[in-house]
């Protein structure tokens, strides 16, 4: 029955993948998070880190819209794909770390991020 009709798993995997970021996102904007995030993309040399932090939660949360409510799921599953793409490599760069914890906690992190972008590359051929 469920592998004749696959759209309760393209529902469910939608579901699961946005509430990823909207847990996420919703948790980085509470103020002590975004003072934070802010103050390590400054110390990263990001430019412009308070306005780089706001896009990105601006990417993260449309990116979920579009993507939940199916106008334009594909420019959503982009937008989350870039957000992604460019928080691991801002913040996951586990090869500038010292310590051998952080460093491997980094590189799992950054591994997950990956793995996050190929599902959302699969996602993104069911949503054309």
């Amino acid at each position: 029955m469920f592998q004749q009709d696959p759209s309760w798993m393209v529902s469910a995997g939608k579901l699961m993948i946005a509430a990823l970021f909207l847990v996420a996102g919703t948790l980085n904007v509470m103020p002590a998070r975004v003072k934070d995030h802010i103050e390590r993309m400054t110390g990263f040399g990001v430019p412009l880190p308070a306005f780089a932090f706001w896009f990105g939660i601006a990417m993260e949360f449309v990116g979920c819209a579009l993507l939940l409510t199916g106008w334009h799921a594909d420019v959503g599953v982009w937008l989350l794909i870039a957000f992604t793409a460019i928080a691991g490599a801002i913040f996951h760069r586990f090869w500038r770390v010292e310590d051998p914890m952080r460093r491997h906690m980094l590189r799992i992190a950054l591994m997950n991020n990956v793995a996050v972008i190929g599902g959302l590359l699969v996602l993104l051929h069911v949503v054309k």
